[in-house]
């Protein structure tokens, strides 16, 4: 596979537009949390800005120098200490040419290289076949799956725990 020029970096204010724009668009949060304000506003995304820049895990992905999605990792508490949650989306326009296959294995090197984590996870809807197959690439194995999980739009989720020792 060639390498595509990805990178990761603090979020910017001028970020702030194309987060709205890509946080409305349904296809791009329908499988994400429900914490991601609907519609999604120039004051959510102000407020995401800054909230990202306390946080070293927390990463803008640019492809080309274009902002086009967000990774981020949420450390376990007390005895999960050593694990971390990955989240991570994309602008529905940069889908399906391999961009967030690359951007997962850099930012799991990045996890690796600062050697805080031990083990890093992924908690992905069972129908979001596009995430289970870049994680599947990214050789996650599957743990186990949780029975009716999460809830949004009014609907129950089982969810798919996919996990990777780093």
């Amino acid at each position: 596979m060639t390498k595509l020029m990805i990178s990761l970096r603090e979020f910017k204010d001028v970020d702030a537009p194309l987060l709205v724009e890509y946080l409305n668009h349904p296809q791009v949060t329908q499988y994400i949390t429900a914490a991601i304000p609907t519609p999604y506003t120039f004051e959510d995304a102000h407020w995401w800005i800054k909230h990202s820049k306390q946080s070293t895990l927390i990463k803008a992905i640019t492809y080309q120098d274009q902002f086009i999605g967000c990774i981020s990792a949420t450390p376990g508490q007390f005895e999960y200490s050593h694990s971390a949650e990955i989240g991570y989306w994309l602008g529905h326009a940069y889908w399906q040419q391999g961009l967030a296959t690359q951007v997962l294995t850099l930012f799991v090197e990045k996890l690796q290289q600062e050697g805080e984590f031990k083990r890093v996870f992924v908690s992905v809807v069972t129908d979001n076949n596009r995430s289970i197959s870049v994680l599947q690439k990214n050789e996650f194995q599957l743990e186990g799956t949780l029975k009716q999980a999460s809830y949004k739009n009014g609907v129950f989720f089982d969810e798919h725990i996919y996990a990777k020792l780093i």
